[in-house]
């Protein structure tokens, strides 16, 4: 898939579902599609990662979810980081790859 909208929307569809992607809530198809992407998108596979290693200290101190509100400030951020032109989305002027 190239870049552009098309591949911004595709990200955001995708971000929308990594909650659920990662606490094993999606269908094996739906899963393998997921994994696909975080493959070849760098970006996506960033966030998934950072998501994995904060849900891995937050299940370590003994909490097993965020709470909702903090979710969703997340999930807010991570659309505006990804519909944000390339030069804003990588303050160190790096454009998406």
């Amino acid at each position: 898939m190239s870049g552009g909208p098309e591949r911004r929307r595709h990200c955001v569809d995708l971000l929308g579902q990594l909650s659920e992607y990662l606490d094993g809530e999606l269908s094996p198809a739906r899963c393998r599609a997921i994994e696909r992407h975080l493959e070849d998108c760098p970006c996506c596979g960033e966030v998934a990662d950072s998501i994995r290693r904060a849900v891995a200290v937050c299940r370590q101190a003994g909490i097993r979810r965020l709470p909702p509100a903090v979710r969703a400030r997340a999930r807010r951020r991570i659309v505006d980081l990804l519909e944000a032109p390339p030069a804003a989305a990588h303050p160190h002027g790096k454009a998406a790859r």
